[in-house]
């Protein structure tokens, strides 16, 4: 039981609990004797009947008793009353270096300097023939005065060897410090250690090594996805140089003193590293001191780097001299090494595009690359460590994967839930952090607020540890803003970049803006005009894409502004004009990924048997419906230009397989449906921001004409035979996709024919103009209905087992569907007239299944001839290209020098 504020040991009055841990309680005290502040340690409850622990325990207060040092934390007092053993100390303020790394590295003069002074408290114990064998950052403390050394409760002297199990994992042994027991924490164990073996003053030099590490890079030297990956990475692997792993947005630049340090002191074997804490101090008190200097001022110093320094200048000197001989040392060439690789998907997937949701993200130490993949019909959330031959799945139904500063934690969005959430990159299980519509890709900040844009709302901020979004910027009407998009966080994490969508006078969507601005104000400087998402990466530079080409330009930083010229990093990106999403992603180490992710597909007739009778086109990016012609002459589709990133609608003569484009607007096009006479079609645009309905005649002359528009998208579904009514979908806020009726008898006044809380979509009115087949998926999966046009009499469900794309014969005596779990196209006999009459599914054929992205469309792109014999399939080719992402390592050598 843990000690209640006031009780009291001996003259000691408990003000508070400060900490527990496998080796003590440590509680805030009064001395009431000479009325100042200290810290009592305890054995924990479970250990005061063990005659071990207390062993342990008395040997920790002989030990800090025989050290005193300014870096060590001092020991006042021993005692034990009622059974309670304890240690009087030193009360120190300040936090633990862990604490502080979970805020990322720390500033170059403070990792030599407290480095220094934990070496500094560990050659003193050394000298008193101490070893501390748990040193972690846990067990030092950060306090005003500099750092301290605590925790020796697994510490061995020159004369007392106690004998317990450690409280991390033992393997069978008598004695403490007998072979084959590992004592410590594990991250931070030398191979004697986790060998069981002998273990001395080196043994503290290799966790010395690992805490320099963390602290510079703020990441830790030896990872692992389990307890024995781990051990081999100790045992096998060498971290890299903390000059290279360091962030590049950290303050001060690391001296290259402290990789041949580090490098030394995780050697495998104690005979190969630094010999004594001493050689250590004496290394960083030169890097403190007289490595600062200039190379030309005299410094005592090592014999090896005397002579070890001309050495290498000759060699470089040499190398240079032959190199330009040869011609290697072009101005226009980067000084380092470029490496790219495609890093493939897990079997069976494939990535979707998404005009909103991004599908990879690199972590910000450049370590792991997070992507979402389709697979069965299924969004995965899945990480590939750079290091790993294989992908880990962290979770299902993902969008917009994002990474924590400390590359620790990935948050992504659940379009399912309609929630913001986070899980560890290790593995575990996801946490919700709030509700949440998001129309973009998140941003972490160090500080652990995640900004996030939402529809109609603008940037919102919430911490990731949870809570209500709160919003930090709001649309301006004076700038006829629709949206705000794309947050992203610039280097000195007070501003951050955003895009701002606008329209004309004259109602179209004008050319993005992007905006910088700082978190505690609303001014805003205008950085540039582009359709694209941006992210700041060192050297300083913004990356964003301009028609599938992404692109690096110097930033300013400082006055907020765009210098320079841009430069071409990597092309034939997937890329969304629509909405500006791109993409790519890239790292604070200079990792850069990104992805295409194209899908190409046939037009192929299928009979009522399943055979492919005729494909006579070329193999096209056709995206969205298809809509046969009234006269059966000629089929209309979507077409999607990968550069431009955005679709066009274009007309294809059946007979003679000549291709038209139909719309030539920069914006997106898409969806388009016939009048009943052939004359014109209705289509989707967004040029007026969201998706509103736009007319055109097919002789192709005369402007494009706006049928109807309000906030939130729509889309055409189809015309009633009479062509004086259209069947479109509205996507609201409050009840999602539902189905209205735009009469143009009555000017264009809309009204709804189904609108509840769940969705309905993909609506076809019968020939005779009586009744309306439509999906919804009121019944927990998506079925077809088929409802009275007029609104009143009774709704039939016509699918058994699941249904999408309801499509009518021209006679209207039967009705064909789409069955999602089987691809199969099914059949139904029905009869309309006042009344229904439905005859039950029956299967045609298997379609050609599709288990990549496209299996995630609402509709399945297909149409049926008039006599109701053929049918013209949008159709993933048998072999796609195989996907995978692209990497890049050291992506800034392509910037010119």
């Amino acid at each position: 039981m843990m000690l209640a504020p006031g009780a009291r040991l001996g003259p000691y009055e408990v003000v508070s609990a400060l900490g527990a841990g496998g080796m003590g309680e440590v509680y805030r005290a009064r001395d009431t004797r000479l009325d100042r502040v200290v810290a009592l340690k305890l054995l924990p409850e479970e250990f005061r009947g063990r005659a071990d622990r207390r062993l342990r325990f008395q040997s920790e207060a002989r030990l800090i008793s025989s050290l005193n040092h300014a870096h060590i934390c001092a020991l006042f007092d021993v005692g034990d009353q009622d059974g309670l053993a304890f240690l009087v100390m030193e009360c120190l303020e300040g936090e633990t270096l862990e604490d502080r790394i979970t805020r990322g590295p720390l500033p170059a003069a403070e990792v030599v300097r407290y480095a220094t002074q934990v070496i500094d408290a560990l050659d003193h114990a050394h000298q008193a023939g101490i070893t501390h064998r748990d040193l972690k950052p846990s067990n030092v403390m950060l306090t005003p005065g500099g750092a301290k050394l605590l925790d020796f409760g697994l510490a061995r002297g020159p004369v007392l060897d106690t004998h317990a199990p450690s409280s991390t994992v033992s393997l069978p042994a008598t004695r403490l410090t007998a072979e084959g027991t590992i004592i410590g924490t594990f991250h931070y164990m030398a191979p004697e250690q986790l060998e069981g073996k002998h273990v001395d003053a080196r043994t503290d030099i290799f966790a010395f090594g690992t805490l320099l590490f963390e602290m510079a890079t703020g990441r830790k030297a030896f990872e692992g996805e389990s307890r024995a990956s781990l051990i081999a990475s100790i045992l096998t692997a060498q971290p890299p140089a903390i000059s290279l792993t360091r962030p590049a947005r950290h303050d001060g630049t690391l001296p290259f003193a402290l990789d041949h340090i580090v490098e030394r002191c995780l050697a495998k074997s104690p005979d190969a590293r630094w010999q004594t804490a001493r050689d250590v101090k004496l290394e960083l008190q030169w890097i403190a001191g007289e490595g600062s200097r200039p190379a030309a001022a005299p410094h005592p110093e090592p014999l090896r780097r005397r002579y070890l320094t001309p050495l290498l200048a000759a060699v470089a000197a040499l190398s240079a001299i032959a190199a330009g001989f040869l011609g290697f040392n072009r101005p226009d060439e980067p000084t380092r090494d470029i490496v790219r690789f495609n890093m493939a998907l897990p079997a069976g997937s494939a990535i979707a595009r998404s005009p909103i949701n991004t599908r990879v993200a690199v972590s910000p130490d450049g370590r792991r690359i997070a992507f979402v993949v389709t697979n069965a019909g299924v969004d995965q959330l899945w990480v590939q460590t750079l290091d790993s031959l294989a992908p880990l799945k962290l979770a299902d139904g993902a969008e917009s994967p994002f990474w924590s500063p400390d590359s620790r934690y990935l948050g992504f969005f659940a379009a399912g839930d309609g929630q913001l959430k986070k899980v560890d990159a290790a593995g575990g299980p996801a946490r919700v952090i709030c509700p949440a519509a998001i129309i973009d890709v998140p941003v972490w900040h160090p500080n652990g607020s995640i900004l996030f844009a939402q529809l109609d709302v603008g940037i919102s901020q919430v911490s990731a540890d949870g809570g209500t979004p709160k919003a930090i910027t709001r649309l301006n009407p004076d700038r006829r803003e629709i949206n705000h998009m794309w947050p992203a966080w610039l280097p000195d994490g007070k501003h951050f970049l955003y895009t701002a969508t606008s329209l004309n006078a004259d109602g179209i969507r004008a050319p993005r803006s992007v905006y910088a601005r700082a978190l505690d104000s609303e001014e805003t400087t205008l950085v540039m005009r582009a359709d694209s998402r941006m992210m700041f990466a060192p050297p300083g530079h913004l990356l964003y894409v301009e028609q599938g080409v992404l692109l690096s330009q110097p930033f300013d930083t400082k006055e907020l502004k765009l210098v320079g010229e841009a430069k071409k990093i990597a092309e034939d990106l997937t890329y969304e004009r629509a909405t500006g999403n791109a993409a790519f992603s890239v790292s604070e180490t200079g990792v850069l990924a990104y992805h295409g992710g194209m899908t190409f597909s046939d037009l192929v007739w299928f009979d009522r048997a399943g055979r492919a009778t005729d494909s006579g086109w070329n193999r096209q990016p056709f995206g969205g419906p298809i809509r046969i012609s009234p006269d059966g002459e000629r089929v209309i589709a979507d077409l999607l230009d990968p550069r431009a990133g955005s679709s066009d609608i274009w007309i294809y003569d059946l007979s003679r397989r000549v291709p038209t484009r139909f719309t030539t607007e920069v914006t997106d096009e898409t969806g388009a449906a016939w009048a009943p006479d052939g004359r014109s079609v209705v289509f989707s645009s967004d040029r007026g921001g969201a998706n509103d309905l736009f007319a055109k005649s097919t002789d192709g002359l005369g402007d494009d004409a706006l049928v109807f528009a309000r906030s939130g998208p729509q889309v055409a579904d189809d015309w009633s035979p009479d062509g004086k009514s259209l069947v479109f979908e509205d996507n609201s806020r409050e009840t999602g996709l539902d189905l209205w009726m735009l009469s143009f008898d009555d000017g264009r006044k809309p009204r709804p024919l189904i609108r509840t809380r769940f969705q309905e979509w993909g609506a076809r009115i019968s020939p005779d103009g009586g009744w309306m087949a439509f999906v919804s998926n009121e019944s927990g999966a998506s079925e077809v209905y088929v409802a009275p046009l007029a609104g009143s009499g009774e709704k039939k469900r016509i699918s058994t087992g699941g249904g999408v794309s309801p499509r009518w014969r021209r006679d209207g005596k039967e009705l064909f569907y789409v069955a999602p779990e089987t691809n199969s196209l099914m059949a139904v006999r029905v009869t309309t007239g006042p009344t229904l009459t439905v005859g039950q599914p029956a299967t045609l054929f298997a379609t050609r299944r599709d288990t990549g992205p496209r299996r995630r469309l609402r509709e399945i792109p297909y149409d049926v001839s008039a006599d109701g014999q053929r049918f013209l399939f949008n159709s993933p080719p048998e072999q796609q290209p195989v996907a995978a992402i692209t990497v890049v390592l050291n992506w800034p050598a392509i910037l010119p020098r």
